[in-house]
């Protein structure tokens, strides 16, 4: 399992923002599989970080959101995607392929409301719609 997919969606992308924006400062292999890195944060001195991508929970960072805690930060990813450009691609890949399913589903669910609408009666149809626009007004906080 990869250190970014155990990453909060917040840290992840925030943490390719960061490598997309180049934040990483410096980064070093300590042992194999075993990075240390600093990257540019909101603070003035970077954040000291260090990523196990064999035991991604050993990870660690100084940062506020990480530090003390057993959590990957978006420092973290940043660096693992510094170190291993594939990851970064194999994301964005992810998130291409969740995207294009997403958009699959939402157009087959279209044609089923479609199948579903083209087989009601009038009367059928006119009830449907005015409970759809009633419970549209009332999303909307408005009750006439």
């Amino acid at each position: 399992m990869s250190l970014w997919s155990l990453a909060s969606n917040a840290s992840v992308w925030r943490g390719y923002d960061y490598y997309k924006q180049g934040k990483v400062v410096s980064y070093e292999m300590l042992s194999d599989g075993v990075y240390e890195g600093y990257i540019q944060g909101s603070t003035d001195d970077p954040y000291h970080t260090v990523i196990d991508v064999e035991h991604p929970r050993k990870s660690h960072c100084n940062c506020p959101f990480a530090e003390g805690r057993r959590v990957i930060c978006k420092h973290m990813v940043a660096l693992l995607f510094t170190v291993f450009p594939k990851e970064a691609d194999a994301f964005m890949d992810a998130v291409e392929e969740s995207e294009k399913e997403e958009e699959f589903w939402r157009q087959e669910h279209y044609k089923e409301l479609e199948h579903f609408v083209k087989g009601l009666k009038k009367d059928e149809l006119q009830r449907e719609l005015l409970i759809a626009l009633i419970e549209l007004e009332e999303r909307d906080g408005r009750y006439w």
